[in-house]
This record gives C-alpha cells, sequence and structure tokens, in this order.
C-alpha cells in the first residue's frame, strides 16, 4: 500500500510539473512577442523641408514590420500650394505606396493611401481637414493587415480610416523599398518642418497615439492587447499554482486515510 501511495505521489507531482512547464511557457513566448514593439525616431528635431528637399531612409534601416506599422510626427506648414504635395511614402512605385501621406491642393488636406493585393491605391481624402499655416499639428498614421484597415489621427483625435473591402481575399502589401519623407519620385515636398518623426512596427491603439502625442513612449504602455501587466501574472501564475498544491495535497491525503481504513482489520 505504501508503494501504491508513494507512486501515486510521485505520478502526481510529475503531472504537476509538467504543468508549470507549459503554463510558464505560453506565458513568456506571448510575452515575448509583444516585447518585440518597437520604434526608430527618425527626425527628433524641428527639420525645414522646401519642395525639392527631401531625407530617404533605407528598408534596412527601419523597424523590421511584419504586417502592421505606425507613423507618428509633427508637422508645421508655412504655406499652400497648387498641387499635390509628398510628406512621406515608402515604396520606389506609385503600385507600392503602403503607407503614403500627400497634402492636397489649396488648403493643404490630408490624402492618405495604401496599397493592397487587390488595388495600389487604396485610401481616402479628407477634404474640410485642410491645416492652417504657421502651427505644429500632431498626426498619426496606423495600418494593419490583420485588422484591414488605416487610421489617421490629428492632434490625438480619430478623424479618418479606410478598410479592405474584401477580407479573406485581399490583403495590405507592404514593401522594402525606402522610405521617402518630403520629396520623393513623383511628387515635390511641402513647404515647412517636421519633428518627432517617428517609424513603429506595430499599430498603435488610440490611447497610444494620444500617449505618443503628449510625448509619452507607447511602447512601455500595455494596452488592451497588449502584454499582461507583470503583477497580474504573477498574481495569476501564484493562484494557478496554489489552487493546484491545495487540491493534490487533499486529493493525496484523502486517498491515503481511505486506504488505512480499509487496511484495518475488521474485529468482528
Amino acid at each position: 500500500m505504501t508503494k501504491i501511495n508513494n507512486n501515486m505521489i510521485i505520478n502526481y507531482y510529475y503531472f504537476y510539473y509538467l504543468v508549470i512547464i507549459i503554463f510558464s511557457n505560453s506565458i513568456s513566448v506571448f510575452c515575448q512577442k509583444q516585447e518585440q514593439r518597437t520604434y526608430r525616431e527618425l527626425i527628433t528635431e524641428p527639420t525645414i523641408f522646401t519642395p525639392e528637399y527631401n531625407r530617404i531612409i533605407g528598408h534596412a534601416e527601419l523597424p523590421v514590420v511584419k504586417n502592421e506599422l505606425s507613423i507618428t510626427l509633427k508637422i508645421y506648414l508655412e504655406n499652400h500650394g497648387p498641387e499635390v504635395y509628398g510628406v512621406f511614402h515608402k515604396g520606389t512605385t506609385d503600385a507600392s505606396r503602403t503607407p503614403a501621406l500627400w497634402l492636397g491642393p489649396t488648403d493643404s488636406f490630408p490624402v492618405l493611401r495604401f496599397s493592397t493585393t487587390g488595388s495600389a491605391d487604396v485610401g481616402f481624402n479628407l477634404n474640410g481637414y485642410g491645416f492652417l499655416l504657421n502651427r505644429w499639428y500632431h498626426i498619426a498614421y496606423t495600418i494593419s493587415n490583420p485588422d484591414k484597415r488605416m487610421n489617421f489621427y490629428i492632434d490625438g483625435e480619430w478623424v479618418g480610416s479606410s478598410s479592405i473591402t474584401y477580407i479573406q481575399g485581399q490583403s495590405i502589401l507592404f514593401n522594402d523599398g525606402p522610405l521617402y519623407i518630403g520629396r520623393h519620385f513623383g511628387y515635390k515636398g511641402f513647404t515647412g518642418q517636421i519633428n518627432n518623426f517617428r517609424y513603429y512596427n506595430f499599430r498603435l491603439s488610440h490611447s497610444e497615439v494620444l500617449m505618443d502625442y503628449s510625448g509619452e513612449d507607447p511602447t512601455k504602455h500595455n494596452d488592451n492587447d497588449g502584454c499582461l501587466n507583470k503583477s497580474f501574472v504573477n498574481l495569476t501564475i501564484a493562484f494557478f499554482l496554489g489552487m493546484m498544491v491545495l487540491s493534490g495535497i487533499l486529493f493525496i491525503h484523502k486517498i491515503i486515510i481511505r486506504r488505512s481504513y480499509q487496511a484495518i482489520p475488521n474485529p468482528m
């Protein structure tokens, strides 16, 4: 009987150890994936842009993007113009423009574009949202293939979005071309300044856009779709293990008592 009890205890702890390993590894892998969220600030100080000036950032110099990205920046316009002017565009042709932002003629309204497997030119024009001159704006462009959508924010306010119509049949096309800031191969650049140009390798949520707008670092923020808070994880693990240990001890103790009772000879 003692041998049986010992074997049961050993088997229980083998199972207990296996569950801990699986649970811990799942948490570790999940958080590890979330910790890969990063960004690079391509322009830190206010930089003057003219129609002929640009910054070209090679694809290898940017954070690795899998299926979503975000760009945030502060922009200051000194004049409007009769043409469409470039703010940023990633790609070397008009067939690859994820992401892309231009300013429309007359009042510099935002013109937002991206490319999909169904069309090289997807997006919208924010008519009526023309930027005023001689003042700073914070803008954020976020795009996600899992969400099949691009969002645009001005000074922390969500002002527009564009979604793929055929969810199952189409995908957003990211490319390995350079990122043009200002003038690029097809359009002249705007006249004004850019500051705090950040390139993220994940989609910023609205709350994270607000963090960027206020000067905080969204990569240090655990949003609803981010990694679980460490204290919550620790509490969950402690509760889970504690319940397992308590249940195991009570179960084994009950079996031992039952076996011991059955082993007592009946005096009758």
